[in-house]
Order: structure tokens, then C-alpha cells, then sequence
């Protein structure tokens, strides 16, 4: 009965059937408690209740179902501590998921009579207690997931005991001490995570710590060591030196230390004042100047970047529709491909041509987030206003977009779309402090709002021109013009005239396609 948008709570009759093997009502709205009833059903042997709107403690009943092999309780609203019970069933082989509730207390000692387990999953809940020594009991485990739990103290050197393990991740926790060298002699390691705690010393250099693509140790700012991949400090080295050597040594040092940064200083002063008299007075915006959310706000508020809230994708970006913390109503999060050439760069174009400038017909950027995901990688994305009514393009050919559900626009309709672009266009051209081109005007990238008022967005290979004594002068642009700022050759002048004549050509083919497609 999985994935049917079932609401209301579980029935306790389900307690009458004693023979049941399988229970399956994954991805529904269920909500209330797991009743009791549970331990009746102890020829139970796949329980998977994940993805609902559970609540309430796991009943220690559970204990009863003696022949589970699988347990899915995972992104539920369950409260309360893990009872022991649970940790006891060591028929489970396949899975045991507890993840992304909002669980507290302590993960018992009970844990090692998991002896069959392969994945125990137990993120994301408000457990803040230690790791238990032994864990390492649990041979068979494959995937270890403990990040965003709240857990303090050390790393268990007991897990190098678990030589069937391929993944580990314990990022995101308060943990603290040295990570365990023995950990380095798991073989079948292929993923370690251990960013943002706490943790101090050396990185080991052997197994997966040779890979910097397979282990994660950002955010500790007191390790050393490591491969060079990391760009971690040197570990001091400890030994017995002469007292008086070493001051002068200390001595010699900060001596030319103070004076490398004072020549430094000095050039950089020099530096600095020549460029500021080069440069304009009014500088372009940068991403510094917006407001950031966190990476986490918005893998929350997307369901994890779920394909269900996925609305477009192109070359540079994906378009996800969610919800963040700063923002009441919904919101569109445009991710960025990083690994495509050219992303980054679009990315700080749309936030300079979008920062400063305001406009009922464009689109308006609310936040930007630039950060880095769970497994350490970039991360950047753009948060624009939610466009309920989509894009022109999908007005324009209802039927690629839904057969049954066809709409299409009226003439007065379509003349106001029109009208919106030309005012944008003019605010983009004429009333901006610096004039944009915006390069890529098409049905596509005209959206609609709910009253169907159109909206001119994807600023991703915009050029920001600036006019200075009467010529103009790019600032951000992919052309690459060369010179000084504030002139510029004469056919420079007849250069940008003919762009702009282009732009407004666009301009005129979208009016020519919205009359036609009628």
C-alpha cells in the first residue's frame, strides 16, 4: 500500500492479523502513533512505515517481532528515546532506518546484538549523546549513517573492527578527539564523512584517507596533516631542542615575518591606491552583498532536491520549486551545475544584474546560498519569486505541457504580456544606473505571476554596460573589451548601438510569436 497518499492513523485491527509477513505503507499521509498492536505480529518479517507524518514514541513492543529482517521508520515525526527493545531484534539483516525523525536520548549498548545488520541509518534526530564503543560488535554492517544526530564525545576506534564497511558518515555531529588511525586498515572503505565537528590531530594517510575524493574532513579546524590534497597545516613536531637556539630561532623568525608583511602592507597600499583611481566611483554588486541562506535550509525545503519538486532544467541550472526560512509563500531555487563550463559564471552574472535593479516585470531575486553540500562539494543557487502560472513558452503551446489541462491566452492577454516585456526592456535599457543587456530574451524566459503579469527572468549571460561621458563601456561581459575606462575608439560606440538594435530585434520576434501563436 505504498505511495498512495493514504491518511488517518493505522488501524489497530491490523493487531489480528498474527500471520502477516509484510507490511508495506511507505510514502503515505499517515499520521498518529504506532500502536502496540505491533508486537502481535510476530510473523512480521518487512516493516517499512517510512515517509509519513508519524509521531509519538516507537512502541517497545516492536521487541515481539522476533522474525524482522527489515525496518523502515525513517522521515516520520517520531519522538522519544530508541527503546533497547529495538536494538535487540537481531533477526534485522538488510536495514534498520530511523533516520530523519526528531529521536532523543542515547543509542544503547544494546546496539552490538545487531549482528546480521547491513545498513543502520540513524541521522538527522536530536540524539546528543555519545557513540557507543561497541558498535565495532556489529561485523556485518555495510553503511554506518550517524550525521546531523547531535552526538558528542570521540570516535569509537572499536569501528575498525567492522571490516565489512563501505560507508561511514558521522559529519555534522559535536564529535571531538582524533580521528582512529586503525580506521585506515578497513580495505572495503569507500566513503568517510566526518565534516563540521570537532575534531583535532592527524589525518591518517593510508586506505581511504589516500583519496581525497572518498573522505570529507572539512570543517575541523584543528586536524593537520593528511594527504596534500587537503591543505591542512603541518602537525608540530615534538622533540628536545636547545633552549637558546630555539629563542633565537623564534626570534629570527618574527623578525622577518614583521617585516615581509610590512613591505607587503606597504605594496598592497600603493597597489590599492593606484586602482582606486582607475576605477569608477560606483562598483558593480556582487554576491557578497546579498543575503544567504544555508544549504541545509534549502535541501530541507526542497525534500532533499526531490524530482517531484523539480519545475525546468537547462544547461547551467536546475529550477526547483520549495520553501525557505526567510520566505513565507513558496519559492523557486535555481541550482547551479558547477560542473558545467560556464555555470559559475552565469551565476555571478545573474546576481549582478539582479542585485540593484527592481521592476514590476522582473523577475525579483529574494536570497542566493554558496556553500558546500553534504559530501563537501560547491554548491550555489539563486532564490527567485514562484511564478505560479509558468513560463510564455508554456501558454504558447499548451499542448506540451498538458493535453488535458490546455490554456491559452487572450488577445488582451497577450497585448499586456507584451506591454510587460516593453516596460521591462525600457527599465533594463533606459532607467537602470547601468544599462543591461539582457542577451536572451525568449518565450521561456517570460513568466507569468498568478495574474498572469509577465515577468522577464534568466539574467545568466546578461552584460552590464555602464555610460560614462557619453560612450559606453563594458564591465561584465564575455566580449572582452580592452582599454581604458572612460573612452573608447569610435566604432566602439557604433558597436553597442548595433547590439542594442539586435536586443530590441529579439524583442520584436517575441511580439511576432505571441501574435501568431494565437
Amino acid at each position: 500500500m505504498e505511495n498512495n497518499n493514504i491518511n488517518g492513523i493505522i488501524p489497530t485491527t491490523f493487531g489480528k492479523f498474527q500471520k502477516m509477513q509484510k507490511l508495506v505503507l511507505y510514502k503515505n499521509k499517515l499520521s498518529g502513533e504506532i500502536g502496540s498492536f505491533i508486537g502481535n505480529l510476530s510473523q512480521l518479517f518487512y516493516m517499512d512505515m517510512g515517509e509519513n507524518m508519524l509521531e509519538g514514541n516507537i512502541p517497545s513492543s516492536i521487541g515481539n517481532c522476533q522474525n524482522l529482517q527489515h525496518l523502515d521508520l525513517g522521515k516520520n515525526n517520531l519522538t522519544g528515546i530508541i527503546p533497547f527493545e529495538v536494538f535487540n531484534l537481531s533477526s534485522i539483516t538488510t536495514l534498520m532506518n530511523l533516520s530523519q525523525n526528531s529521536l532523543s536520548g542515547s543509542i544503547s549498548e544494546q546496539v552490538s546484538n545487531l549482528i546480521n545488520l547491513n545498513i543502520l541509518d540513524m541521522s538527522k534526530n536530536r540524539l546528543s549523546s555519545h557513540i557507543p564503543e561497541n558498535i565495532g560488535e556489529c561485523i556485518m554492517l555495510e553503511y554506518l549513517y550517524l550525521q546531523g544526530s547531535f552526538l558528542q564525545g570521540s570516535i569509537p576506534s572499536s569501528l575498525a573492527s567492522l571490516k565489512s564497511l563501505r560507508g561511514l558518515d558521522l559529519s555534522q555531529n559535536r564529535l571531538s578527539g582524533s580521528i582512529p588511525n586503525d580506521l585506515q586498515n578497513i580495505s572495503l572503505l569507500q566513503y568517510f564523512n566526518v565534516s563540521f565537528n570537532n575534531l583535532h590531530g592527524e589525518v591518517p594517510t593510508e586506505g581511504v584517507f589516500r583519496n581525497a575524493s572518498e573522505f570529507v574532513v572539512t570543517g575541523n579546524n584543528k586536524l593537520c596533516g593528511g594527504i596534500s590534497e587537503l591543505h591542512l597545516p603541518l602537525c608540530p613536531v615534538h622533540g628536545k631542542k636547545h633552549e637558546k637556539h630555539h629563542k633565537f630561532r623564534l626570534m629570527a623568525v618574527i623578525i622577518s615575518v614583521v617585516s615581509f608583511l610590512l613591505i607587503l602592507l606597504i605594496i598592497l597600499v600603493m597597489y590599492w591606491t593606484k586602482k582606486k583611481s582607475q576605477k569608477p566611483s560606483s562598483e558593480s554588486p556582487t554576491i557578497d552583498q546579498l543575503a544567504k541562506v544555508s544549504y541545509q535550509s534549502l535541501y530541507n525545503g526542497t525534500d532533499g532536491f526531490s524530482s517531484t519538486n523539480l519545475i525546468g532544467s537547462g544547461n547551467f541550472s536546475s529550477v526547483y520549486k520549495g520553501s525557505i526560512e526567510l520566505e513565507d509563500n513558496v519559492v523557486a531555487i535555481k541550482v547551479l551545475k558547477l560542473q558545467k563550463k560556464g555555470a559559475h559564471k552565469s551565476f555571478i552574472n545573474e546576481c549582478n544584474a539582479l542585485k540593484n535593479i527592481k521592476h514590476r516585470n522582473l523577475v525579483q531575486i529574494l536570497t542566493c546560498c554558496s556553500s558546500t553540500d553534504y559530501k563537501g562539494q560547491e554548491f550555489k543557487a539563486l532564490i527567485f519569486e514562484y511564478m505560479r502560472n509558468g513560463s510564455l513558452e508554456q501558454w504558447l503551446h499548451p499542448m506540451l505541457v498538458n493535453v488535458e489541462h490546455s490554456r491559452t491566452l487572450s488577445l488582451d492577454q497577450r497585448l499586456n504580456v507584451m506591454i510587460d516585456v516593453a516596460s521591462a526592456l525600457h527599465y533594463l535599457h533606459h532607467e537602470c544606473e547601468q544599462l543591461i543587456i539582457h542577451c536572451d530574451l525568449k518565450p521561456s524566459n517570460v513568466l507569468l505571476d498568478d495574474n498572469l503579469i509577465a515577468h522577464v527572468s534568466d539574467f545568466g549571460i546578461a552584460r552590464l554596460l555602464s555610460t560614462i561621458n557619453g560612450t559606453t563601456s563594458e564591465q561584465i561581459s564575455s566580449i572582452g573589451i580592452k582599454g581604458t575606462i572612460g573612452y573608447a575608439p569610435p566604432g566602439i560606440s557604433l558597436f553597442f548601438e548595433f547590439l542594442l538594435f539586435l536586443i530590441n530585434s529579439h524583442f520584436c520576434v517575441l511580439i511576432l510569436f505571441i501574435s501568431i501563436v494565437y
